[in-house]
């Protein structure tokens, strides 16, 4: 399948048209181009043959009506468009761009949340009401994506209370058959149970329900960013000189994480030919949430201080800071090619120097040295090791593994600079060599199909989809094909 603008007669077009009430973006429109870009990496902005920016659920059936009469994949572009599969070449991109609304009952310590929202959206929505809902890293990230299609919501918060996909009460779906189903513990509770992490392959979610937690308003976080022994500021000036190698910062980050307590989280980012970034935060469990800021400020450093203390701080900006217009604003990182690697490891302890030798040494040998490149380790553990493996089909890894590790470059010119663009794709896939060997492991499956990270709940999944999607008119996503066999 798969068509191009050119392929799409007057009346086929106008039926389209007639049959939304949101906008409809064909490639000679002067919308288009700006819709089609609209994505966080611009390495995934395909050439859909329409974009269709809808405004509720029966525009998005109408959309897929569409695909399916005129033979066209569908691609879902819902916020953020981090995923090669947002918006792609020759494909209906049904894009959810307009439905941002987030309202929160602060009664019922519930949100509900529309399909396009992006975790900024969500966290101006809980903040009036001192609530949150647990999410990921960066404000710009979308919602749906997130919980639907990835990892079930890894963030901040997950080490103390759980995956965003823990929080979901609800979803309206909008089914390969354009019909709209209400999927919740009690109405198509086996449908529910695959949204958190496999949700992308049944439908498109235009309105999510969860529930939500309490925070502290003013949480302890920053970064502190530590140049390596006789680099950096330290290799001219000797008073700004680290006594510790790169290898030693970055062992002394896993090993502290290895047993911090769940209320601290961080990111790890090994720069190329450049410094050690350790973003910190510490967050009180809700139980906790009310405690006077002093004391919050107290807890976190003496936490933090074996991290703190270690090596030399070329800078410090650890501090307390506001949660929701904070914590996730503290990267931001602007539209741009990137092209990424990722994985869910368990390194045993036996493999980890060695492993942590590698990666720095890679870390030197990056193509380009800029923001948006790097390492990035994600502790995992915390209150995920008590996680039950079949709470969502993600669960069964997640409880396993103890680190996210992704691997990402940023080449600004793109297409412009093939060379570089090449080098840059080499390097990420050279380094996720390193920590293959140390992931989750599907049986039978090959990562492209199933992204290691559903573990024995494949097999589960496999099954929803042979129910809810015979057809894989939803196969942009990290697809569970209806048409594959599970040795």
């Amino acid at each position: 399948m798969g068509v191009s603008t050119k392929d799409l007669d007057a009346t086929t077009r106008d039926e389209l048209v007639a049959s939304v009430i949101g906008e409809v973006l064909f490639q000679e429109d002067k919308k288009f181009n700006e819709a089609r870009t609209a994505v966080w990496n611009l390495e995934s902005a395909g050439i859909p043959a329409v974009i269709v920016k809808c405004k509720n659920a029966n525009d998005v059936a109408a959309s897929i009506k569409f695909a399916k009469t005129n033979n066209i994949h569908i691609c879902v572009h819902t916020a953020g468009a981090h995923s090669s599969h947002a918006v792609v070449d020759d494909c209906v991109t049904i894009d959810l761009s307009l439905l941002r609304s987030v309202t929160v009952d602060a009664s019922t310590r519930q949100a509900t949340v529309a399909g396009g929202a992006t975790i900024g959206d969500v966290d101006s929505a809980c903040k009036p009401f001192g609530l949150a809902l647990p999410m990921g890293h960066v404000h710009h990230t979308g919602v749906a994506g997130m919980v639907l299609n990835a990892t079930s919501g890894v963030g901040y918060l997950v080490r103390s209370r759980n995956l965003t996909a823990s929080f979901l009460t609800s979803v309206t779906l909008v089914m390969s058959d354009g019909s709209i189903k209400e999927v919740n513990e009690t109405e198509h509770a086996d449908l529910f149970w695959a949204m958190g992490g496999a949700g992308a392959n049944f439908g498109v979610a235009v309105k999510m329900g969860f529930s939500l937690t309490k925070v502290a308003p003013l949480i302890y976080g920053g970064d502190m960013i530590k140049f390596a022994k006789d680099t950096g500021p330290g290799a001219f000036c000797r008073c700004l000189n680290s006594d510790k190698t790169k290898n030693e910062i970055v062992m002394k980050w896993f090993e502290f994480f290895d047993e911090a307590p769940k209320e601290a989280s961080s990111l790890l980012v090994i720069a190329p030919k450049g410094p050690i970034v350790i973003r910190a935060s510490y967050i009180p469990c809700e139980a906790d949430s009310n405690k006077q800021k002093a004391v919050i400020k107290e807890e976190a450093i003496k936490v933090f201080k074996p991290l703190i203390s270690f090596g030399k701080n070329l800078i410090k900006t650890t501090k307390m800071i506001d949660y929701w217009n904070g914590l996730q604003k503290l990267g931001k990182f602007d539209p741009s090619y990137y092209y990424q690697k990722a994985n869910l490891v368990d390194i045993p302890n036996k493999d980890l120097s060695n492993v942590v030798n590698q990666l720095c040494s890679f870390s030197d040998t990056c193509p380009v040295t800029n923001k948006g490149s790097g390492i990035i380790v994600m502790p995992l553990g915390g209150n995920l090791r008590d996680l039950d493996s079949s709470l969502v089909p993600t669960a069964d890894v997640l409880s396993k593994m103890k680190w996210w590790i992704i691997i990402i470059t940023e080449f600004p010119e793109g297409p412009a600079n093939p060379q570089l663009r090449k080098d840059c794709k080499e390097w990420c896939r050279d380094v996720f060599k390193v920590i293959e060997p140390y992931g989750a492991k599907e049986s039978g499956e090959s990562e492209e199909t199933y992204g290691s990270i559903y573990g024995n709940n494949v097999y589960r999944v496999k099954e929803l989809k042979e129910k809810y999607d015979p057809d894989n008119t939803f196969s942009l996503n990290r697809n569970i094909s209806a048409n594959e066999t599970i040795n």
